[in-house]
């Protein structure tokens, strides 16, 4: 039977230097903290992870000038508990190496398909950096053990705690030995993608490709009642399209209400926040379209099934080039009216994620946007010592 996790073996970032080598989503930072973090040869994002352009030789010298300044801790076999703290945000779980033959065989399930434009980026990024430092991001069932292994752990001082760029906090415990072992142990179960189907995808082409036996990748796992779920709004920007004709056909189908807010959002499940021709609606399908069919009902897939695909002929949201995804983490996320049509689905719940994972169905890409996402440079571990 397949281990699902195994200590992870990498490194850390150190106390001192970890704000400047951790990375946090592009899309939970502004402008200026962007700015900030191009210019520090520190960050891992800048240096290493800015995608396929990024060579091997560079993430060798960001490797060797992190080990000269004492910026990266070793970590030798050990699971790493994390806890994210910001506001009254707090979400606390551990970081291992799961098994890219689990996710092959489907013990690791996904929920939602991949961007095939995506995919081969992170694949030629893996390729050309040889380094993990991007740690994706799974969900568990609630377990009780865990849950007190963790508790118990954690009452001592973490080892590393620091702010990110962000004002995220971050605090590290570092479990060694049979605990480590122990805690992997304690999954036998499924896990859940909810943050990073790219590069496990990639991660899996790139063993295959290189006939590595028993290939890993750093993951960090969070318990259901952990996890907050966000959705993507779907942009579209299409010079053919009649925006008076999309509102009359949207008008004659749903319920359309207009709001006063730039950014419109749905408040609960079946509505649909909308914005064209400078306008914001809120659209409500009525109970004659609800499918019977649970996975149907899914608020991305009305919104793909009833009006994506019927109006604006978008039958592949993975290919479509005039399809966007903007997360809906904050109203200054969003410029709508630079799109000719735009869409934000109320948001699926984890359960329902579960659900459409353990069926093996598949939603559109950029259906869920979770928190917490891990940031990048959390963890390093060069893939050839994999």
């Amino acid at each position: 039977m397949t281990s699902l996790l195994t200590p992870f073996t990498g490194f850390i970032p150190s106390a001192a230097h970890a704000h400047r080598i951790v990375g946090p989503p592009s899309s939970m930072l502004s402008s200026e903290q962007k700015n900030a973090s191009r210019l520090d040869d520190l960050s891992f994002r800048h240096v290493v992870g800015r995608g396929a352009g990024a060579h091997h030789a560079q993430a060798m010298e960001w490797l060797q000038r992190c080990h000269d300044l004492d910026a990266l801790r070793p970590v030798d076999s050990s699971v790493i508990i994390h806890r994210l703290t910001r506001g009254a945000f707090i979400a606390t779980g551990l970081i291992a190496d799961v098994s890219l033959a689990a996710f092959d065989t489907g013990l690791v399930k996904r929920h939602e398909t991949t961007i095939a434009k995506s995919e081969r980026k992170m694949l030629k990024y893996m390729k050309s950096t040889r380094i993990f430092g991007n740690p994706v991001a799974l969900a568990h069932y609630d377990h009780p053990e865990v849950a007190v292994s963790l508790a118990s752990h954690t009452q001592r001082d973490a080892d590393i705690t620091f702010v990110a760029i962000d004002g995220m906090q971050h605090s590290l415990w570092v479990v060694a030995g049979d605990d480590a072992v122990n805690l992997c142990a304690s999954f036998s179960d499924v896990l859940y993608i909810t943050d990073g189907h790219h590069r496990l995808a990639a991660a899996s082409s790139l063993a295959a490709v290189e006939d590595r036996s028993d290939p890993h990748i750093p993951a960090g796992l969070f318990a259901e009642n952990e996890l907050k779920v966000w959705a993507f709004a779907r942009a579209i920007k299409d010079q053919h399209v009649n925006t008076a004709d999309i509102l009359n056909a949207l008008r004659e189908k749903f319920g359309l209400e207009e709001s006063s807010l730039e950014v419109p959002r749905p408040t609960a499940r079946q509505q649909v926040g909308v914005r064209i021709d400078d306008r914001s609606f809120v659209l409500t399908i009525p109970a004659a379209l609800i499918p019977a069919d649970a996975y149907d009902q899914l608020d991305v897939n009305l919104l793909q099934n009833l009006i994506l695909e019927p109006l604006f002929g978008v039958t592949n949201p993975r290919t479509d080039s005039r399809l966007s995804f903007i997360a809906d983490t904050a109203d200054d996320a969003h410029n709508p009216d630079s799109y000719d049509a735009w869409f934000l689905p109320y948001p699926t719940s984890v359960r329902d994620v579960m659900m459409v994972a353990d069926t093996g169905r598949a939603m559109p890409p950029k259906s869920t946007y979770f928190l917490p996402k891990l940031p990048s440079g959390l963890v390093i571990r060069p893939i050839d010592t994999d």
